[in-house]
């Protein structure tokens, strides 16, 4: 079996069990999939879906190398709907090319994630299937999120679907497709944001109460909007205004932390490399000084990614500008991996402190060396705690 403490919280094995045994718990710091043994069929489903599997024979798959070899097209958008653009994380070029996907009946809803109601750091995973619900979807979550238990939703309900989750929640997608081929059908769109990694909801909770705010008080949390950067805000009952801070230069430092899965720090695929269109924000220093209102970088990674896109561009749902690919890797360049990359390094210490992989010591110990020790002591830190989830 899978150790607990490498999932990344996406949720696929709840939609692949066929007991239904399997339900999501929401820690005080990550999600976890917790088993009913006494109805468990011991079918391993939950197994051939879960995106961590490739920890367990101790290879680092180069899942990064298609981004040296290949050229696929991309594009700079933003949504014409100010409405839009300027509450979402960097232009509202997921929203929009979403809703251009609704609106010309290409698809009939989303699987998103909102922060809101009694416990918004407990990110929902939802089906929305109309403007008001995926507008409640806007901007980035940067708390966990398990998007795959949306897709038992899917499963039971017919109709054509986007996807929109990280780069290891699309490969537990993928994974339940081929266990599942109706799922292939009725998920039309796979969207994957770039991502260094899933912060934990405890480094939210942490700043907003340092902020001198009640975390309990919140109602609905907003990690961007207003604009691009965008500033962190929190609201309260009635949507009173309790916190509103600056996102870059201030909130990003605490809320974007290194308490991030362990899984994260394990992982090699940053871009999406299963989805059909990855979006990222502008990271370059023109965008920064000088946008206020926000663009979106969109890599459509397939053939029916690119349509999408083309498709939104075309109808006047998303305003465009070119670029490169060069320029969309740029943007994060840092997330781009090498063979000398350190999160190489940091998987090595996952091998060797959690699967007693000797082979592992050398490559640990000249990162350590190097002065680059994040990555072990995040590991050493999981493999001592009893209580990792919370």
């Amino acid at each position: 079996m899978v150790d607990n403490r490498v999932c990344c919280g996406c949720g696929a094995c709840v939609a692949a069990c066929p007991a239904g045994c399997i339900e999501m718990q929401y820690g005080r710091r990550f999600n976890w999939p917790r088993v009913d043994e006494s109805r468990c069929t011991k079918c391993g489903r939950c197994v051939q879906v879960c995106p961590s599997t490739f920890l367990l024979d101790g290879t680092a798959p180069d899942f990064d190398d298609d981004l040296r070899r290949a050229d696929y097209p991309c594009h700079l958008v933003h949504s014409p709907d100010d409405a839009v653009r300027l509450d979402a994380a960097s232009g509202g070029g997921i929203t929009g090319l979403i809703l251009h996907l609704m609106e010309t009946g290409q698809a009939d809803g989303a699987v998103v994630a909102r922060c809101t109601g009694a416990n918004p750091l407990a990110a929902e995973a939802f089906l929305a299937t109309d403007r008001t619900g995926l507008l409640e979807a806007r901007g980035s979550k940067y708390t966990p999120v398990s998007s795959g238990t949306v897709l038992r939703e899917v499963l039971d309900r017919p109709g054509r679907y986007v996807f929109v989750g990280t780069p290891c929640m699309v490969e537990g997608l993928s994974r339940l497709e081929g266990l599942r081929p109706v799922l292939a059908e009725r998920i039309i769109l796979k969207i994957s944001m770039v991502c260094s990694g899933m912060s934990s909801r405890e480094s939210t909770r942490r700043y907003i109460a340092d902020a001198g705010v009640d975390p309990q008080a919140a109602r609905r949390i907003c990690y961007r909007g207003d604009g691009w950067p965008g500033r962190f805000r929190v609201y309260g009952d009635d949507e009173r205004l309790l916190l509103d801070r600056p996102y870059l230069e201030d909130a990003v430092v605490h809320v974007v932390s290194r308490d991030h899965y362990l899984r994260c720090w394990n992982c090699v695929d940053h871009w999406g490399r299963l989805a059909d269109v990855v979006a990222c924000d502008p990271w370059t220093r023109d965008v920064v000084e000088h946008e206020r209102k926000g663009w979106s970088a969109l890599m459509s990674r397939t053939e029916r990614g690119h349509e999408a896109v083309t498709s939104a561009i075309e109808h006047g749902a998303l305003v465009t500008r070119p670029i490169t690919m060069e320029d969309m890797l740029g943007y994060n360049r840092p997330l781009v991996l090498g063979p000398d990359h350190p999160r190489h390094a940091w998987m090595a210490a996952y091998q060797l402190i959690f699967r007693r992989r000797w082979k592992y010591l050398w490559p640990v110990m000249r990162n350590v060396l190097g002065g680059r020790p994040a990555g072990l002591r995040t590991t050493l830190k999981a493999r001592l705690q009893t209580v990792y989830y919370y």
